[in-house]
């Protein structure tokens, strides 16, 4: 990590809310904390819709920012399309999501999206429907586009990550690709869905893969990683001009331990911000702080890991991971034990450095 820009300096005596950085909360579509990333977000979904692609289907490892970047993408959408962000596990419990009650939400979000911030004049007969999940949306659908400056419509669908294998989530998937083909259908995919569906689409033919991925920590691409990760430091805890110089050598360190991870960087730098004040009353943390929050998520790595779990990761580690059992892929992906790559345009696939370091201590 010597000699990437990975900290800005700016020594000053403000004191850090180290609850701000909130790793688990996804940005709002207007938050002004959002940094860029430099390859695969928010205004490339955004440009590919613009372009035509009218079906993005979005995948990417736990924590990597896909709810942010669907967000951003909803806020770039918006000169062009109606463009409405459906953030639908925190509206349903998603074990138990049916298809009928998706479509619902999505009529609610739809019909309240064109009233309260559109000022549309949606009919009150359509706002009253209290069943048929598909058909309210669909005619909501045709309603906002009908009615609209913009006369197209963008639905972005996040939360869909979440459901559980089965025909629960096959049914939810058909459900969505019954909206109208003029309907820009942005969604946010479980990784079964993405690794157990052959040539079949999910959604509709033609449809686009976009993956959110890792971002690089080593090679060409690390030094413009460290610059993504320190701006989003800096604007999480409300710094404007920088954070002190005492903080670049641990952010070095865990931006390495992150792998490439936003939500992993940002859950290292926020424990050991906690640790620094209730072990030692400190507004700033040091290293041994930084080295009791590596030691809790390697922790709570090996917790996670199963038996035969070491031996299939061994053994995949650099290729696409094919001749790994799809039920056990699946679960190392969703838990971000296995970090998917672009190498050379191919997918690689290795284990989160937090994962290979537990995994190392375990063995001596």
């Amino acid at each position: 990590m010597h000699g990437y820009n990975i900290g800005a300096v700016m020594a000053d005596d403000w004191t850090p809310d180290w609850r701000l950085l909130a790793p688990h909360r996804p940005l709002s579509p207007d938050d002004d904390a959002y940094v860029a990333r430099p390859t695969s977000g928010g205004d490339a979904i955004a440009k590919w819709v613009v372009a035509g692609g009218s079906t993005v289907l979005v995948s990417g490892p736990t924590g990597v920012g896909k709810s942010t970047e669907l967000a951003h993408a909803a806020q770039a959408l918006r000169s062009t399309r109606v463009a409405c962000l459906m953030q639908i596990d925190r509206l349903a419990n998603m074990h138990r999501l049916s298809a009928n009650e998706l479509m619902r939400l999505i009529a609610d979000g739809l019909i309240a999206l064109a009233r309260d911030q559109l000022k549309l004049p949606i009919s009150d007969k359509l706002a009253s429907f209290q069943t048929g999940g598909a058909h309210v949306a669909r005619l909501a659908a045709a309603e906002v586009e009908r009615l609209s400056q913009q006369g197209r419509l963008a639905l972005l669908v996040d939360g869909l990550e979440k459901l559980l294998p089965g025909p629960g989530a096959r049914e939810i998937f058909d459900a969505l690709s019954s909206l109208p083909e003029s309907v820009d259908l942005i969604v946010v995919i479980p990784w079964h869905a993405a690794f157990g569906g052959g040539t079949e689409s999910i959604l509709r033919p033609g449809e686009h893969l976009h993956r959110v991925a890792a971002l690089d920590t080593t090679g060409e691409e690390a030094v413009a990683t460290a610059d993504f990760f320190a701006r989003v430091l800096a604007r999480r805890l409300r710094s404007v001009d920088g954070l002190p110089k005492s903080m670049t050598p641990l952010m070095a360190r865990a931006f390495v331990a992150s792998g490439g991870i936003p939500r992993v960087f940002l859950q290292l730098l926020a424990d050991a911000g906690t640790y620094a004040r209730a072990k030692r009353g400190e507004t700033w943390p040091d290293a041994s702080d930084l080295n009791e929050a590596i030691a809790d998520q390697e922790h709570s790595f090996r917790r996670a890991l199963l038996r035969g779990d070491t031996k299939a990761i061994s053994e995949i580690i650099g290729t696409d991971g094919r001749e790994l059992d799809l039920e056990r892929r699946v679960r190392l992906l969703a838990q971000g034990i296995l970090i998917e790559r672009i190498r050379n345009g191919r997918v690689s696939l290795e284990a989160h450095p937090l994962v290979a370091h537990a995994i190392q201590h375990a063995r001596s």
